[in-house]
């Protein structure tokens, strides 16, 4: 069927810590009265899958009866004499990207428009010849290009005074693909340190439920990002201030105050967290963090291990990730790799910890997945080389470095072992001592297959 649309135009530190919010009992975890269902149904993008762009004039956009994609007559070239066959209703279009996975095995010419059935059921083509494309992908072939109203929730502490995110950046750039009011952003800034802030909270909140669950309908999708500070010594969450100081709470005492409003429209989200790491570093909380997730029935989650994590250093990570799992809903885990490499600075600042949810036999587990940067001068396998030698105190020295092989092995397979020695000619002298040498093995769970055998 076709149609005319418009046209497109660190946070860590320390804190007071205590058990519970001040004067208040603990929050109880999320029930599941009045959530809202966030189905998966066929509403068609506005945007081509080859031009990414919409229509203006008497360009049309054709929508696949296969999938939620469209292709639009700019970059579809169905000639002047078929183009009455091409509108009729009775008349079935299959996309590029369909063609594409459909012939994988076996190539076949693309004719997009066929009668009785799509071509898996046996359709016929409905045109004389094949069709001419005008154009190439500039999206994934597996890409949709997102249709269905889009929600973006940014709980933050104490508003954007306390944290400098790239969070309003990203909203930026999303809201211009939905023109036509398919994109909502709300900004939730928390307080939830005391009984009196908590009351306050959770009241404010109502209406922006409200407007989400509306705005959702039943085929939305939800993507929160939560920004706040850890106390480094317990990986408790800041809750907010007391008496003018910080306060920090558990890890579950704080997510389920401030998330507890929105139990109703996370289920099915995808979750940021933009905090330091030493939520990770701890045991305790970084289980608790689990635990939440798979308490509001949330899909993916991704959380950042340094110490002082910086979230303006994720910026090109998460406008990728924007680009490519928000607006053409690529699966989240197969898409990962590739927007860790398009941020090469945020590998060499910290690693990317994803959760993914995984349901089977009634059971419910987090499938976790630690991502780091991998380099042969600064940290292969991911394992951090000293800036400094220790022994000299020498910067930047690590000039000589000597792959060693896994003994039984064949040439240019990966190496087991990086021997380092410092530069410095005057390294060990002071302590009558030899240049300061070190090695880093291969860690027995390492997959990586990148560090070939090279001596340098």
């Amino acid at each position: 069927m076709a149609k005319n649309t418009a046209k497109k135009r660190a946070a860590g530190g320390t804190a007071k810590r205590v058990s519970g919010p001040l004067g208040s009992p603990v929050p109880a975890h999320p029930g599941v009265q009045g959530e809202v269902e966030v189905a998966r149904v066929e509403v068609h993008s506005q945007w081509c899958l080859i031009c990414r762009d919409g229509t203006e004039g008497d360009i049309v956009l054709y929508e696949c009866s296969g999938c939620p994609r469209v292709m639009c007559s700019r970059c579809l070239d169905v000639p002047a004499d078929s183009r009455d066959i091409a509108s009729r209703h009775d008349i079935l279009f299959w996309c590029l990207s369909c063609h594409t996975e459909h012939t994988k095995k076996v190539p076949a010419p693309y004719h997009g428009f066929y009668s009785g059935a799509l071509p898996p059921d046996g359709g016929k083509p409905a045109l004389r010849s094949f069709l001419r494309l005008n154009g190439m992908f500039e999206t994934a072939s597996g890409a949709v290009l997102a249709a269905a109203p889009i929600v973006v929730i940014h709980f933050i502490l104490g508003g954007s005074n306390e944290i400098v995110t790239p969070v309003p950046f990203l909203s930026h750039y999303l809201s211009h693909y939905f023109p036509n009011g398919g994109y909502v952003y709300v900004e939730v800034p928390f307080d939830v340190a005391t009984h009196r802030t908590i009351r306050s909270y959770t009241s404010a909140q109502e209406a922006h439920v409200t407007g989400i669950k509306s705005h959702l309908a039943h085929n939305g999708r939800v993507f929160v990002f939560f920004s706040d500070h850890s106390e480094e010594d317990s990986g408790w969450l800041f809750a907010g201030k007391e008496k003018g100081n910080f306060v920090a709470m558990s890890v579950s005492q704080v997510l389920s105050t401030v998330l507890g409003p929105y139990s109703g429209v996370l289920q099915g989200a995808m979750m940021i967290f933009l905090v330091c790491g030493s939520v990770v570093a701890h045991d305790d909380s970084f289980g608790e963090l689990q635990q939440t997730i798979l308490d509001y029935n949330v899909t993916s989650a991704i959380i950042f291990s340094a110490t002082r994590f910086q979230p303006l250093v994720a910026t090109n990570f998460l406008l990728a990730l924007a680009e490519q799992v928000i607006v053409e809903q690529l699966d989240i885990s197969k898409a990962f790799p590739g927007l860790l490499a398009l941020s090469s600075r945020l590998g060499q600042h910290t690693k990317v910890i994803l959760m993914i949810r995984e349901d089977a036999h009634g059971v419910h587990n987090l499938l976790v997945t630690q991502f780091a940067r991998a380099h042969t001068q600064t940290q292969p396998w991911g394992i951090l080389v000293p800036g400094q030698c220790p022994l000299c105190s020498s910067t930047n020295s690590w000039s000589t470095k000597v792959a060693v092989r896994a003994p039984d092995v064949q040439d240019q397979s990966p190496v087991s072992r990086y021997l380092y020695t410092c530069a410095y000619p005057e390294c060990g002298k002071a302590q009558n001592a030899p240049s300061y040498k070190f090695h880093i093995d291969k860690p027995a769970w390492c997959p990586c297959q990148c560090c070939k055998d090279k001596v340098f």
